[in-house]
């Protein structure tokens, strides 16, 4: 009886191991061991880093009053601004600013680049270079291309042509020492620059003192008037109208030279031969302002059919005047 009632015991505790077991969830055959890999789920990826891209350098110009109408010291002014910003090593700068200070020091230096004297889009130019200096890696290559062309347009690292030399001349000396005085308040050239400029503006002013005024142009001489050549419509000195005595002729035109008068008949004959019946013959005058000339005169005709006979020629381009023969 009392086996028995141990056994009992013993069950009860074994049923009440079980069941504290079935309440926790885990069967007794896997306690004290891990769960399989697989039956955890797997944890997402972690989100990409977001590389901020960096900031585009701000390059305000600010071009000052004193060059705001000289092209020339504004790219300069322009180059300096982009070296003070990062965007332009000095090296490269003082290349650029090398091959061209001709155009601060034009009397000291060779001449610079042709057309810096144009007034170019500064500003534009310098936020483009500021762009460019935050593209990705990627695009590096093509960043240093554009980059190498703004600086060109700039101010050319080794110019093509040249600008022409600067004017010898009392206003332009003059104008060119008071603009390195304001080049030199900028900054733009040093103390040395400025007083070797100032020195070359001076030797130039002492040669256009000693160098003696160019004589006065020669008095053009008045022009003769040219020879009377065979000109049919021209009758030169007027006309001198028939005196009432005599016999009546034509008055056709008037030659330089009584040489011409056997081509001026043969050539009014010609062209009018309604006075191929007449005899010619030139006449000798002495007219005021023009000198010895010789009319040409065709007659005798009767004085009733002078005029119309003048009036028909004349009708065809042939100068005629009713003068005595």
């Amino acid at each position: 009886m009392q086996r028995v009632w141990v056994q009992r015991v013993r069950l009860v505790a074994i049923l009440a191991s079980l069941a504290g077991v079935a309440a926790c969830g885990e069967p007794p055959s896997v306690r004290g061991y891990p769960p399989q890999a697989a039956s955890w789920p797997t944890p997402p990826p972690p989100p990409p880093e977001v590389v901020a891209p960096p900031p585009i350098p701000q390059v305000p110009l600010n071009i000052p009053t004193a060059i705001a109408a000289d092209p020339e010291a504004q790219r300069f002014y322009a180059l300096r601004r982009l070296v003070a910003a990062g965007l332009a090593t000095p090296e490269e700068a003082e290349a650029r600013r090398t091959a061209n200070l001709g155009a601060l020091l034009p009397y000291s230096e060779p001449p610079p680049a042709a057309g810096l004297a144009r007034p170019a889009p500064l500003q534009m130019i310098a936020d483009q270079i500021a762009r460019l200096s935050a593209r990705p890696p990627a695009l590096a290559a093509e960043a240093a291309t554009e980059r190498g062309f703004l600086l060109e347009s700039l101010l050319p690292q080794e110019p093509k042509t040249r600008a022409a030399p600067a004017r010898i001349a009392p206003d332009a000396l003059k104008l060119g020492r008071d603009r390195v005085d304001t080049m030199a308040r900028l900054g733009l050239v040093n103390s040395d620059e400025r007083m070797r400029e100032l020195a070359t503006i001076a030797q130039g002013e002492r040669v256009l003192a000693n160098t003696p005024p160019p004589p006065p142009p020669p008095k053009k001489k008045p022009r003769k008037k040219p020879a009377q050549a065979l000109k049919p419509g021209d009758v030169p000195g007027g006309v001198i109208p028939p005196s009432g005595k005599g016999p009546v002729g034509l008055h056709l035109l008037s030659m330089a030279s009584d040489h011409l008068t056997a081509k001026a008949v043969d050539a009014l004959k010609k062209e009018y031969p309604e006075l191929a019946p007449l005899e010619f013959k030139a006449v000798k005058t002495d007219i005021p302002d023009l000198g010895t000339t010789y009319r040409l005169l065709a007659g005798p005709i009767p004085a009733a059919e002078a005029e119309p006979f003048c009036v028909a020629l004349r009708a065809k381009g042939q100068s005629c005047a009713v003068a005595s023969y």
